[in-house]
């Protein structure tokens, strides 16, 4: 198939809908800061200190409820947990201690103690270790419904816990003072470090939620927050930006900058283009279109380019919760033929100028499993020999597609079948990655597919949560390096079931749940290749479309700058303006 020309900025221009993401990395020493390439330990700091970046505005300000790309960026910021995420000049990612001084591990790798350093709140109350009890035992508690909370399964009985069979009291975390934190693992997990960079494990005040009163107030409402991290939220114009200012109780305020940051929500990138030429945008992730003029800026001087791979696969979502409006999202065969009927190398260079990796399975190129990386581990991709042998093949699709329908119960000609894509993106790139998927089905499949682009948020989270689409296209960024980051989505019962379509699959589940006691490094690839077949060849359960490169253009004279890897996009904690 051809795909049918869309305007020239909506080919140039796409990018993906939704993405969700967190953080990840590790080592038990404390370091100096990390830097970018960019960085310049020489360089005198400008008297006016004030970053301005791109970021969508934020809807969920509690630690315990982040699940969003944008949120973990703010969050990052204005809290502080055991540890942070830098990269270094290489562009590697380094973990620092952070509300942690130091911390032992026991010779079983079971037992975590954790040293905290003296540092406070934005009110002046000193953090303790009962704050991150607290928090642990607060994301777990099933009444909350946090979707991270099975990021701390790996503790002693805290899936216990969430599942109604064991008490909060039973959970292996608590403080042994007020410095001291002691967690207690349920199996030797060797990344369990990289899980605590995320910060759904810092530390919360019970006594300030509770003073807030609801829970929907407190995720919208700044002023009734308390923070410990680098900055403090000075201003919020929903909608419109977010205001940071350098918070004076932070522990290492002296190498802390800058003054103000304020976190801009621009959803055109025309406008994106405009202020980082005219540097009133000081970084900005760029996209397919803007990349070529961006590194005409590089070569001026102007703006520094980073490039990184990102831990990250998007893909297209079957609502599997009660099989979608057109009752066939439930039938394997019919998942199958949609994701199959995808031209998936067409869509990268048409649509995003070659810049992304077609996927053909879930776990990106660099995911390690120990020392090894998966993708070389596992060979080739699950779905790539089907998709070969499908990629022209429009009448074996249809074939497959209708014995699918047959399965599930629907006796109708394929012109006659609607599948329904729901989308909260509104402007001219997340229209047209929906009219892609559109023309592609309609084409090779004979189906119809509408396309409900929903005005705003909150709307596309009502017709998600009541279930009323067949399709949404979603993504996720690893939060640590190991492919059970991407794997713990699919489990049935996830915290993520909801967003990503709510696969379930007993066989799926028995190999998960067979990885909680195993530290055999060599048995955890086989069983991830396993699952990984399982859920994108065998039950296309998702469809894979990509994996994502990141490329960031940063003004030049935004020193030390961080872009991890994993965890938030954007560490500028230790950055600083120089000759601007």
């Amino acid at each position: 198939m051809k795909w049918k020309k869309l305007t020239a900025l909506a080919m140039a221009s796409m990018m993906i809908a939704t993405i969700l993401s967190g953080c990840g990395g590790g080592n038990s020493e404390e370091k100096s800061s990390g830097k970018t390439a960019e960085s310049s330990s020489e360089a005198k700091p400008d008297e006016k200190q004030e970053l301005v970046l791109n970021n969508v505005d934020c809807k969920v300000l509690d630690v315990n409820d982040a699940r969003n790309y944008n949120e973990f960026i703010l969050l990052n910021h204005v809290q502080e947990g055991l540890f942070r995420v830098f990269s270094d000049k290489d562009g590697n990612d380094v973990v620092e201690n952070a509300g942690c001084e130091s911390y032992e591990v026991s010779d079983d790798g079971l037992t975590y103690t954790f040293k905290l350093r003296d540092y406070k709140w934005s009110d002046g109350q000193p953090v303790t270790a009962q704050h991150y009890v607290d928090s642990i035992k607060r994301l777990l508690n099933p009444e909350n419904g946090f979707s991270y909370s099975f990021m701390a399964y790996d503790i002693e009985n805290a899936e216990a816990y969430y599942d109604g069979q064991a008490s909060a009291d039973d959970i292996g975390v608590k403080a042994l003072d007020d410095k001291t934190l002691e967690i207690k693992l349920r199996a030797n997990i060797p990344f369990f470090i990289k899980k605590l960079t995320n910060v759904c494990f810092d530390p919360v005040r019970l006594d300030v939620i509770e003073k807030a009163g609801d829970q929907t107030k407190y995720n919208a409402d700044y002023k009734l927050h308390v923070f410990c991290g680098p900055f403090v939220i000075a201003d919020h114009t929903k909608g419109n930006e977010i205001v940071l200012e350098k918070n004076p109780e932070y522990w290492d305020a002296e190498n802390v900058h800058l003054e103000k940051v304020t976190l801009k929500e621009i959803p055109e990138d025309s406008t994106k283009s405009i202020l980082i030429e005219n540097k009133e945008l000081d970084a900005v992730e760029a996209n397919s279109e803007y990349i070529a003029k961006w590194q005409k800026l590089t070569e001026s001087g102007q703006l520094a380019n980073i490039s990184k791979t990102s831990p990250s696969c998007n893909y297209m979502c079957f609502n599997q919760h009660t099989g979608g409006l057109s009752g066939l999202m439930n039938n394997a065969k019919c998942r199958k033929a949609l994701s199959l009927a995808i031209n998936r190398e067409e869509m990268n260079e048409v649509v995003y100028s070659g810049i992304n990796i077609p996927a053909y399975g879930l776990i990106p190129a660099g995911m390690l499993v120990g020392e090894e990386e998966f993708r070389t581990v596992a060979g080739e991709e699950p779905l790539k020999a089907d998709y070969d042998k499908y990629k022209d093949d429009n009448e074996g699709l249809q074939k497959m597609f209708k014995e699918g329908m047959k399965e599930a119960g629907v006796d109708k000609d394929l012109k006659d079948v609607e599948l329904t894509i729901i989308s909260s993106g509104t402007t001219v790139q997340d229209q047209a990655i929906q009219e892609y998927f559109k023309q592609t089905w309609e084409d090779r499949l004979g189906v119809k597919v509408n396309v409900n682009i929903c005005a705003d948020t909150s709307l596309f989270v009502d017709e998600r949560n009541n279930n009323r689409y067949d399709l949404v296209f979603m993504g996720w960024n690893g939060d640590y390096n190991d492919p059970m980051t991407f794997m713990e989505l699919f489990n049935t019962g996830s915290g993520y079931a909801k967003f990503m379509g709510g696969y379930s699959n007993e066989e799926f589940d028995k190999m998960f749940d067979s990885l909680a006691e195993e530290s055999d490094m060599e048995k955890r690839a086989e069983t991830y290749v396993a699952m990984e077949n399982n859920l994108i060849n065998e039950q296309a359960g998702i469809a894979p479309i990509f994996y994502s490169n990141k490329q960031f253009f940063v003004q030049s004279y935004v020193k030390d700058m961080s872009f991890p890897t994993f965890g938030s996009a954007y560490e500028f904690s230790r950055a600083y303006i120089s000759g601007k």
